[in-house]
C-alpha cells in the first residue's frame, strides 16, 4: 500500500497547489453570498488543477479508463464569500492508497487571506464500468514523482 508520508501531527507533508477564482455573479444567492454548493465546484477545480500541477492531468487519467469517485464530501464554513471577490482554493493530497486518495482544502479571501472555508473529500478510483479499481502503477509512480517535484520547487520558493 502507498501512502502520502505525514508530519508528526498527522497532517499531509505533501505539496499544496492553490488555484485562484473570480467569483461570478451566478455563484451568488439571494442574499449576495456564494452559494454552499459552489464550493464543492471549487474544490473540484482545484483538484483537477492540483493534477496539472503534479505533471499527471485528470483528462489523461480518465482517457486511460479510470476516474475517481467521489465517496464523502466534508466543509466547514467560516465566512461568505461575495460577487467581485477573488477566492483562493488550495488543495493537499492527505492520503494516496492504492485505490483511494483523499484533499483537504482551505478556501479564503485571496486579498486579505480571511479564511472562508474548510473542507475534505474522499476518492475511490474506479475504472469505466464503475468498478473499484486500483490506481494504475504507472499513475501512482507519476502522482508520487510529480507531488515531490512540486514539493521541491515550493521549498525552493519559501527558501
Amino acid at each position: 500500500m502507498t501512502t502520502v508520508k505525514t508530519n508528526g501531527a498527522g497532517e499531509a507533508a505533501a505539496p499544496a497547489f492553490s488555484l485562484d477564482v473570480p467569483v461570478r455573479f451566478a455563484e451568488t444567492d439571494a442574499m449576495g453570498v456564494v452559494h454552499h454548493s459552489v464550493y464543492i465546484i471549487w474544490f473540484e477545480a482545484a483538484r483537477v488543477a492540483w493534477m496539472d500541477a503534479v505533471e499527471m492531468p485528470y483528462c489523461e487519467f480518465a482517457a486511460g479508463g479510470h476516474h475517481f469517485s467521489v465517496t464523502g464530501v466534508r466543509g466547514e464554513y467560516r465566512a461568505p464569500a461575495r460577487f467581485g471577490d477573488t477566492v483562493r482554493v488550495t488543495a493537499t493530497v492527505r492520503h494516496l492508497r492504492s485505490r483511494q486518495v483523499s484533499f483537504d482544502y482551505v478556501v479564503t479571501n485571496a486579498v486579505t487571506g480571511q479564511l472562508l472555508m474548510t473542507g475534505a473529500t474522499d476518492h475511490i478510483c474506479v475504472d469505466l464500468a464503475g468498478c473499484m479499481a486500483r490506481i494504475p502503477d504507472a499513475v501512482m509512480v507519476r502522482l508520487q514523482a510529480g507531488m515531490e517535484k512540486l514539493a521541491k520547487a515550493q521549498e525552493a520558493v519559501l527558501g
